[in-house]
């Protein structure tokens, strides 16, 4: 895709790069804690396996003039470990977390529980508060982010989304 001169790609948690995934497209789980959580074993493997290929995909895939866009990025697995099963131990996330390649800008698209519900029935109301609270506290530690209220009508999310981005890329090369 092309948009203003500009590549962007679009990603998923599971980059695919070096490891093909089978499931090419996105699909929706509607029941994300349904299944219980992997083994340990199962766990490390597979957050070395998307940090290596975040590495190699930042270092060799990835190009340095795209926007690169992830709906959703390895620090989700801090937040709502069930979702990913991981079954192995929170020192070895929270590692693998620090040295997963950081995006130049974090946005949050936040709204109301009620309005977040509303949309969407994945976990319940309890739970989708404290990933709510969770995620604003994580993105608010975030050197570059922004917090954009999708409450609002679809139009003003997509402007104030792009408005951060060029906000940042002015800002990023200001500073190289």
């Amino acid at each position: 895709m092309v948009q203003a001169g500009r590549v962007v790609k679009i990603r998923h948690l599971k980059p695919g790069i070096v490891i093909t995934r089978q499931d090419k497209y996105i699909t929706i789980c509607p029941d994300p804690h349904g299944k219980p959580p992997r083994s340990a074993l199962l766990s490390l493997a597979k957050i070395f396996v998307w940090l290596f290929e975040e590495w190699y995909a930042n270092l060799f895939w990835d190009n340095n003039n795209a926007l690169l866009i992830c709906d959703r990025y390895y620090h989700d697995l801090l937040i709502d470990s069930r979702r990913y099963r991981y079954g192995g131990p929170q020192w070895a996330a929270k590692l693998v977390g620090k040295l997963i390649p950081k995006p130049d800008l974090w946005v949050l698209l936040d709204a109301p529980v009620e309005v977040l519900q509303a949309r969407k029935l994945e976990v319940t109301a309890t739970e989708c508060a404290r990933q709510r609270l969770a995620y604003l506290n994580f993105v608010q530690h975030q050197r570059n982010h922004a917090i954009v209220d999708a409450s609002q009508s679809l139009a003003k999310v997509i402007g104030d989304v792009q408005h951060a981005i060029l906000a940042a890329t002015v800002c990023k090369g200001n500073r190289g």
